[in-house]
């Protein structure tokens, strides 16, 4: 026989997972009790099991006035080396870039995605972007990337991934208003050359490699980003402060 769960164990579920998902950041505060009880059709007392379960687990705090506030969770992850959590595109471009277009499907569990996502995602959306200067009016590409985010952080954040538009936003810019973390590892590969039904893109004879893994706070990455970034367009600097400093 089975026995349904508890609807404070299926609410604390819930809202777990969106917090590692990176959808309420630390610091923020968790959606007023009075819409989480219309959200999940369930009276205060209910609700207030599950929070009171998320505050004995670490995952919020509670405070008068404030609301139950996301707690930043720390994790083994070095720091990456661009210090402001943004695009790294326009971070490290040379010259304004914009989306040409982006493609994407979906992948089903592999050696490769488990490589990627330490959670093992059942299935992945697969994604490339096709990026180009402002002037560039040809079909060749000045930068490219593949995107890797598993189908539980798109059911996640709600996204429709039949409008290109919410992909699009989602991947430009929603993942970096709500990550928690994002680690850039620095690599160069040769000549690389990329192609689709209407996009081509050749990085060079000498081609930086960044991959991204953005987290939120979970030990599993939110998404995962292969740029090919040509080395004439782009440039990389990396600043360094002192942690014991004082003024």
């Amino acid at each position: 026989m089975t026995q349904s769960q508890p609807k404070f164990l299926n609410i604390y579920n819930t809202l777990f997972e969106e917090i590692q998902m990176g959808k309420f950041p630390g610091g923020q505060a968790l959606p007023t009790e009075k819409v989480l009880c219309e959200r999940f059709g369930v009276s205060r007392m209910t609700l207030r099991q599950a929070i009171k379960i998320l505050v004995e687990d670490g995952v919020i705090e509670s405070i008068r006035g404030k609301g139950h506030i996301v707690i930043p969770q720390m994790r083994a992850h070095h720091a990456s080396s661009v210090t402001l959590l943004e695009h790294p595109l326009h971070q490290m471009s040379r010259h304004a870039m914009t989306l040409g277009s982006l493609n994407y499907r979906v992948d089903l569990e592999s050696e490769y995605t488990n490589h990627l996502f330490t959670d093992h995602p059942s299935a992945v959306i697969a994604m490339e972007r096709y990026y180009f200067e402002k002037d560039n009016e040809s079909n060749h590409a000045d930068a490219l990337c593949f995107t890797f985010i598993p189908v539980n952080v798109i059911d996640t954040f709600k996204i429709n991934t039949q409008s290109e538009r919410q992909m699009c936003q989602f991947v430009e810019e929603t993942v970096y208003m709500n990550a928690y973390q994002s680690d850039l590892k620095y690599s160069i590969t040769k000549a690389p050359i990329f192609k689709n039904h209407k996009h081509v893109f050749e990085g060079g004879p000498s081609c930086w490699l960044v991959v991204e893994n953005v987290y939120g706070n979970h030990t599993s990455p939110i998404l995962v980003n292969k740029w090919y970034l040509p080395q004439e367009r782009f440039e990389i600097i990396v600043s360094r402060v002192r942690t014991d400093h004082t003024n």
